[in-house]
């Protein structure tokens, strides 16, 4: 096989690229896939340093996600869009208010995440931190990030009752008349109990 060192090479090296190109010959260059959505879960840390975004400690899905909008994500650095495309690519359900959307101070802004069905960790709210930092415009300031937790309970109540009624009448006409009635109530009650907890202040 030829190869492209210069002749005053050591044979060491040269037996290294030979080596080192057989393998490349034997790659089929036809199954690789750059395409985040159906390249192998192998290739992704590649994808992902390539496109500059940081996967750790995301799942499959989210790396995905989070590599296949990399290229508007740094496009729009520094606004709104680009904070919110990269807590979606995270953590799904999340959402960014803005300080004239609830009154705050200028330039201020909120993080609001639905963790009911997920849940999250300490690690999770460290990477949703340094996400944040990392998107946000530089003159903004983060005030708070408010975890919203709603748990579903099921409960099923029922009653009911039974009623009747003797009569006699004299004489004995008829010796015994009964009339009875039955009823039936069915009650259904759902309680859901919803828990809005600031897991961060930043105090200036």
């Amino acid at each position: 096989m030829s190869h492209l060192l210069p002749n005053h090479k050591s044979k060491f090296d040269k037996l290294f690229d030979e080596l080192f190109g057989t393998r490349l010959d034997n790659l089929d260059i036809s199954v690789i896939n750059t395409l985040a959505n159906s390249c192998s879960k192998q290739i992704l840390p590649i994808l992902a340093n390539s496109f500059d975004v940081d996967i750790e400690g995301l799942n499959e899905i989210a790396a995905r996600e989070l590599i296949k909008n990399a290229f508007a994500i740094h496009y729009y650095s520094g606004t709104l869009y680009s904070l919110k495309s990269a807590l979606k690519a995270f953590f799904g359900s999340s959402e960014v208010a803005e300080w004239f959307e609830y009154g705050g101070k200028p330039y201020h802004f909120k993080v609001n995440l639905e963790a009911s069905k997920t849940g999250i960790d300490e690690n999770s709210l460290k990477r949703i931190d340094k996400i944040i930092n990392d998107y946000k415009n530089v003159r903004s300031v983060l005030e708070s990030i408010n975890l919203k937790l709603t748990s579903h309970c099921k409960e099923t109540n029922g009653i009911a009752t039974i009623s009747g009624e003797n009569i006699e009448v004299l004489p004995f006409i008829h010796r015994n008349k009964e009339i009875k009635s039955k009823q039936n109530i069915g009650i259904g009650v759902m309680m859901i109990e919803t828990i809005n907890q600031n897991i961060k202040k930043v105090i200036l």
